[in-house]
């Protein structure tokens, strides 16, 4: 992907103020993410109900406004996209901006920073995972799983093809994925916001990988870019979709194996797997004790609401690199956050 060399700059020496943001549309903050969308979760902003805040071809703010039994609360589900010397900016202007209190989740420790200088208190919401293309492989002990992952076509004479939507079966594309979210305890609505939905359609820059067994589909795995300078850095792993039948246990893993052959042989740099919600949640010098007693909670005792533990333990076979992220709030009381932040991540 080619830098848009073409969007006007505010220069270097102009000092923005908060009268120079507003309301963005999104195929402006579309071009701001192609620039500074150096997260992984940074295409997860384009999703249904999200608006927009920031300076075109500046800085942009997604957010999505809840409304609960407590109120509305605003949700800012990954971090603002800009330059770094405008980041205190952008959110300051954001901030002023809002008449509603915000929780800003998944984002990482830079955000989480800035937002404890204005008051905000920062708990870690678990971990995201990635991998460096060039050095990985499946040598080891601990990837004795991903070894026999990627043996999976010697066992059923499989195939993994990139494919656009129309030389599809669309209608068993979504009735796998229906039957793959019906044994999920979040069954009957798809998760928004930490992830972004699957769009049964061709997008710009998503890569989507298939699986077939002759005519059979057996899985599939849709890969969010993520950028660096203007150009594609690596992909995040959002869809990871697959049969429900053991016969087929990693094939979702041999796909992705499969994708970071091709991404190697382009020079892409990193994988993410995602977010690993409520994983290996430490203590902040500035965190709120009853979020973090409530999300460690979570993690031990709502798996059959959400596999934490399960997606967890699957992303370190990988042996990735994991970071924390965070989630962030200001005068918003327990019940208030998690009422939000269930409902408006889909989960209730």
């Amino acid at each position: 992907m080619e830098t848009h060399q073409g969007v006007c700059r505010v220069p270097a020496n102009q000092r923005l103020s908060e009268n120079d943001y507003g309301p963005l549309e999104q195929h402006e903050a579309c071009l701001i993410v192609q620039l500074y969308g150096s997260q992984s979760s940074a295409q997860f902003l384009f999703q249904d109900g999200v608006n927009y805040f920031g300076l075109a071809s500046e800085g942009v703010i997604g957010y999505a406004p809840q409304k609960g039994f407590l109120g509305t609360t605003n949700i800012v589900f990954a971090n603002p996209v800009c330059a770094p010397s405008t980041l205190n900016s952008l959110l300051s202007a954001f901030l002023a901006s809002q008449t509603e209190p915000t929780l800003f989740v998944g984002v990482d420790q830079t955000v989480a920073e800035a937002l404890s200088s204005v008051g905000y208190r920062s708990n870690q919401v678990g971990v995201e995972s990635h991998i460096e293309i060039d050095t990985f492989n499946v040598v080891g002990q601990h990837k004795k799983q991903l070894r026999h992952a990627s043996n999976f076509a010697k066992r059923h004479r499989c195939r993994v093809d990139e494919l656009s939507w129309q030389a599809l079966d669309t209608k068993q594309v979504i009735r796998l994925s229906e039957e793959w979210r019906s044994n999920k305890g979040v069954s009957r609505r798809e998760l928004k916001l930490l992830t972004k939905p699957p769009v049964f359609e061709d997008e710009p820059l998503v890569r989507k990988f298939y699986c077939f067994e002759g005519h059979k589909l057996l899985g599939f795995v849709y890969f969010e870019p993520y950028f660096e300078s203007g150009k594609i850095k690596g992909y995040c792993a959002n869809i990871i979709r697959s049969l429900v039948d053991a016969e087929y246990a990693g094939v979702s893993d041999y796909i992705i194996l499969e994708a970071i052959k091709q991404f190697r042989l382009e020079g892409v740099k990193v994988l993410s797997l995602g977010l690993s919600p409520l994983y290996n949640i430490q203590p902040e010098n500035n965190d709120n004790p009853r979020v973090r007693w409530m999300l460690r909670l979570m993690y031990q005792r709502a798996n059959a609401l959400y596999a934490f533990k399960g997606l967890a333990y699957h992303k370190t076979r990988y042996r990735p690199v994991q970071t924390p992220w965070y989630l962030c709030s200001k005068d918003l009381s327990t019940p208030r956050l998690f009422s939000a932040l269930f409902f408006g991540l889909g989960v209730l």
